[in-house]
């Protein structure tokens, strides 16, 4: 089997722990990269730069990449493609480094490359989009908010959202990075406090419509997940809706479904996942968690092996009255197993996709704590042997 080496490409940008946010934002936007390498002086790689995680921070210009980086994540230049691909499904990356295993960067392997050359080789499952794609698809109406729209991927664990009309017909794409490059752009360019707070509201405030992508483009929900790869490729994107012939949105196919679907085949390389209980009543709901889970998941695996992963959902005795609806109160756990040990987070409140959400960032923090008094060299699965 070919190595993932043999279609990378050159690191479009390296980082220094001393450049600032205000030298390597516009590179980032310009060049479309998520993640960034940082490395020392002799190119060995000592963290990663998360493109959204600059934005979600609030972080000013003259931040330095040494106080925002984050532990690395990569794969060895000897890793052959189906790892490759695993560690791009599992950490849910558009790129990830390939070092030497003395730790210098040779090279960047791109979920879009690792896509074309299945396509090129004819390798990727002739399966109907159908049986991939996420559905139900979560959507927001055109005349909802930014501030909604902002909510509701948080909520879910997603990057993007299908705007539709009052019929479900889909007329636009709205994107994570759309809203936090636009907020982040408002909050950098900022004289006097009141000024940037009205712009701020006023954009959170402003209809999806406004600033979605329009046309948008869609994936037919007749074909199969090789011609979805195509049409991904080719528009530069990493997923779309899938339409009915009436433009309805049916559901939502990205390339990680799509490498996920390929791997099925390869038992051993399956990425570890939660299942979330069907016994959640709402089924918009149990996907909603279910994303939200897999996307912090996906995170937590980069620096560390997950070995075991319990979320319990227990509804509390109380139920609130809102006007003639009934909130129900849930207590959630959550219990994550890895190679440097057991970590346990709970929360109480009303809506159970929030408080799922708060539970994994606070167990998130608590992993990031762990990680910092080890030292930022704790990696997992990523040492081929159990290194």
């Amino acid at each position: 089997m070919s190595l993932a080496i043999d279609i990378a490409s050159k690191p479009a940008l390296l980082l220094k722990p001393s450049m600032k946010i205000s030298e390597i934002l516009p590179k980032m936007k310009e060049l479309k990269l998520r993640d960034a390498p940082v490395v020392d002086e002799e190119n060995r790689i000592i963290g990663i730069v998360s493109y959204r995680s600059i934005l979600m921070r609030g972080i000013g210009r003259d931040t330095k990449v040494k106080n925002i980086m984050e532990p690395p994540f990569y794969i060895y230049d000897d890793a052959d493609m189906n790892s490759a691909i695993n560690s791009l499904v599992m950490w849910r990356s558009r790129e990830v480094p390939i070092v030497s295993r003395d730790g210098i960067v040779v090279g960047i392997i791109s979920r879009n490359a690792v896509l074309r050359n299945l396509v090129e080789n004819n390798r990727i499952p002739r399966i109907k989009v159908d049986d991939v794609m996420s559905k139900p698809a979560i959507t927001i109406n055109e005349k909802e908010n930014i501030a909604r729209a902002r909510w509701l991927m948080l909520k879910s664990g997603i990057s993007r959202l299908p705007v539709v009309d009052a019929d479900n017909r889909v007329l636009g794409v709205i994107t994570f990075s759309d809203i936090v490059e636009r907020l982040y752009t408002i909050r950098l360019s900022r004289r006097k406090g009141y000024e940037w707070i009205q712009s701020e509201e006023s954009f959170l405030a402003a209809p999806v419509s406004e600033f979605m992508t329009s046309p948008p483009i869609t994936i037919p929900l007749s074909i199969d997940i090789g011609r979805v790869a195509e049409i991904l490729l080719d528009n530069k994107i990493s997923g779309a809706p899938v339409v009915s012939s009436n433009d309805v949105v049916e559901g939502v196919v990205s390339s990680i479904d799509i490498l996920r679907k390929y791997l099925e085949s390869f038992t051993v390389l399956q990425p570890i996942e939660a299942k979330i209980s069907e016994a959640i009543e709402d089924e918009l709901t149990r996907i909603q968690v279910e994303k939200l889970v897999n996307s912090y998941l996906s995170k937590f695996s980069r620096y560390v092996r997950v070995i075991d992963f319990k979320l319990k959902v227990k509804q509390r005795g109380r139920i609130e009255e809102v006007t003639v609806e009934k909130r129900k109160q849930y207590d959630v756990s959550i219990k994550m197993s890895t190679n440097i040990g057991t970590i346990a987070a709970n929360s109480q409140c009303w809506d159970l996709a929030t408080c799922v959400r708060e539970v994994l960032t606070i167990l998130e923090r608590r992993l990031r704590k762990i990680l910092d008094k080890r030292g930022t060299r704790v990696y997992n699965s990523r040492r081929q042997g159990g290194e």
